[in-house]
């Protein structure tokens, strides 16, 4: 394999293409010739500026679909309108990313990674007080089609290989996945990266993800439906909705919002979301509202006030109440058992 590396600086060598956050030199001035040079891989090290007068859409996405390319790259304040993106893994080493396709909205943090298939349409932005440091994993269509070929064998558990499609959703980092991202993210952010090692995890990471959507089918065996196509559409439906949750707990969420991004019908909805989840709508709200909360008396000095208006809730004193519903702690008495906890155990 080949590399062709992005590097954040502002001179460039010949057939090396510089993305910068000023902007992006022209791409007919260093594409042809590098193209005959280098086959495989991309490192991108900044975001592209998808405004440069110079910059031609185009041409950029023919490098997703010919190459895998990494992308890792840090901003406080960077948006994207919509554009079409090649199989990926969403991932942030640090911060908050967020993600939004039709009327999905996606938050990725370093608990979780966001998978998108080839094709897929999809703005993105991160706007924070504090450096985000974002890792995307994209893979080319001809790296896919080798992979879902030599995958051949068990293709009959996940689906037809002509066909096949992940499952679109947040993922909470596993023993499956996470330690080949890890790899490939210190594989790549070195001054000379190792492009077999990096390739050698890229064809790993890829076959496990096959595998993560084999195990996937016992969750969606939980969906009640008779058929088959009809559980996985369910079950990508719910998790629309759950990941919406996940992402914009600290807004006000209605069941039509919900309904709407599953696109289904209010009372079928709340429904078969009680009946997959064991939670209604409103419970799995106040669920994730208040473990957000937990985890940040436990992580961070923000004052209860704060954290209560952090998680969506606008009197303390109703939060407070909630909070000891449901950890039998007020949260000041919480927060003192937490902090008496890690000083015996430091």
């Amino acid at each position: 394999m080949k590399l062709i590396l992005f590097p954040p600086v502002k001179k460039c060598k010949p057939l090396i293409i510089l993305f910068d956050h000023g902007g992006m030199f022209p791409y007919n001035l260093y594409t042809k010739q590098a193209m005959h040079l280098i086959n495989d891989l991309v490192i991108m090290k900044s975001f592209p500026d998808f405004h440069a007068p110079c910059f031609d859409i185009a041409a950029y996405n023919k490098t997703f679909e010919k190459k895998n390319v990494i992308i890792h790259a840090t901003a406080r304040d960077v948006s994207y309108a919509e554009h079409w993106g090649p199989l990926s893994i969403k991932c942030v080493m640090k911060g908050i990313e967020h993600y939004q396709c039709n009327s999905r909205f996606y938050s990725i943090d370093s608990d979780n990674y966001l998978i998108f298939n080839d094709g897929q349409y999809y703005s993105s932005h991160i706007y924070s007080k504090t450096e985000t440091e974002s890792f995307t994993i994209n893979f080319s269509v001809g790296f896919l089609r080798e992979v879902l070929q030599g995958y051949e064998s068990n293709l009959n558990d996940i689906g037809d290989q002509k066909g096949f499609e992940f499952i679109e959703k947040l993922y909470r980092h596993d023993s499956i996945t996470t330690p080949l991202l890890r790899k490939l993210y210190y594989a790549s952010v070195t001054a000379n990266p190792d492009v077999h090692l990096i390739t050698e995890n890229y064809y790993s990471l890829l076959e496990n993800l096959l595998d993560q959507q084999r195990i996937l089918k016992n969750e969606i065996s939980k969906v009640k439906a008779i058929k088959s196509s009809t559980r996985v559409e369910l079950y990508k439906r719910l998790n629309y909705a759950k990941d919406f949750i996940h992402s914009c707990y600290m807004k006000e969420i209605s069941l039509n919002n919900l309904a709407a991004v599953a696109c289904m019908n209010k009372a079928y909805f709340l429904r078969e979301f009680k009946k997959y989840f064991g939670l209604s709508p409103r419970q799995y709200i106040i669920q994730q509202r208040l473990s957000i909360a937990k985890k940040l008396m436990q992580t961070t000095s923000l004052s209860i006030t704060e954290i209560c208006f952090e998680v969506g809730y606008s009197d303390v004193t109703s939060f407070g109440k909630l909070f000891k519903k449901y950890f039998f702690h007020a949260p000041a008495a919480f927060r003192l058992n937490t902090m008496k906890k890690s000083f015996f155990t430091c």
